[in-house]
């Protein structure tokens, strides 16, 4: 591997390391660690009350583990690879703070990611439950993120078939077209990306009317037509979680509402877990029942 540096960026070998010490005991860290600093793997198994052969079988592991060559194998001396150097500091970092966590017993923070618009409304309601991390993601984004177990909790749209994972309603209600002036005239609209509810609007404009719904622009976040309808007098297509929160109305001169669902998915968990999860969603539920 001639640049493993510029192969695997810090953040990405960050990703890499805690998916892997989920396969791996910490004892084989430690022992793969104490080799690496003492350059002996022979001190490093009697101070750690194991044989030259087992300590020399848990370096395998992390080896096998990491899917890398870390260290040369050298009958006299024990010395890393380039790709060793990169991550040793890496993984004493994280099993320091793994040791510190069980020491504490304290609960690690639940890892929720959702987009941009729905954060707004369900982080503010979130801040009084403690040790929760928030990131913004696109649904597909926050979708694979739960099944490669990078976060714990996505809230999405129920509008893909999210397979693999527990499902949780924590709210409802319709996408519809939103003005700080209800009363405003028909005039083109503002429209996020082509999702299935903005096709909905499309086809059910063009049945009431009989002609194509006049957009002005398409805007990539719900929240920025938001933004811009509570500021301005346009119209936006949003959902009315989002439309409440910048005080906007529905006008008059819209078809069917779209309806939507908001779900909370995750993997399944232990019974600990799931309690604290419970809590999360139970405020959400509140949250965007309103």
């Amino acid at each position: 591997m001639q640049d493993f540096q510029n192969h695997l960026p810090e953040e990405k070998a960050l990703q890499t390391i805690e998916q892997t010490l989920k396969n791996l005991r910490i004892v084989d860290l430690d022992i793969f660690i104490s080799a690496a600093r003492m350059k002996n793997l022979g001190k490093a198994a009697a101070a750690h009350h194991l044989s030259q052969s087992a300590a020399s079988t848990a370096v395998q592991r992390v080896e096998t583990a990491f899917r890398l060559d870390l260290c040369t194998h050298e009958r006299r001396q024990f010395r890393l690879t380039r790709e060793g150097q990169f991550l040793l500091p890496k993984i004493e970092s994280i099993v320091r703070q793994m040791r510190d966590l069980i020491v504490s017993g304290e609960d690690p923070p639940i890892r929720l990611v959702t987009t941009h618009a729905i954060a707004q409304v369900a982080v503010p309601s979130l801040l009084s439950l403690n040790k929760i991390d928030f990131k913004h993601m696109r649904p597909d984004q926050a979708y694979a993120a739960i099944l490669q177990a990078e976060a714990d909790i996505a809230l999405v749209l129920d509008n893909s078939p999210w397979k693999g994972v527990v499902a949780g309603e924590v709210g409802s209600g319709y996408f519809q077209l939103y003005s700080r002036n209800k009363n405003i005239a028909v005039k083109p609209v503002l429209l996020p990306e082509e999702q299935m509810e903005v096709l909905f609007l499309e086809q059910t404009w063009l049945q009431a009317h009989g002609y194509c719904l006049p957009v002005k622009s398409r805007i990539p976040s719900w929240s920025l037509i938001g933004q811009i309808c509570g500021e301005t007098d346009e119209v936006g297509f949003l959902p009315d979680f989002l439309a409440q929160k910048f005080n906007l109305s529905p006008v008059l001169w819209q078809p069917t509402p779209s309806p939507y669902r908001i779900l909370a998915i995750y993997k399944s968990v232990g019974n600990q877990l799931q309690e604290r999860f419970d809590d999360i969603l139970r405020q959400l539920y509140i949250v965007f029942s309103k």
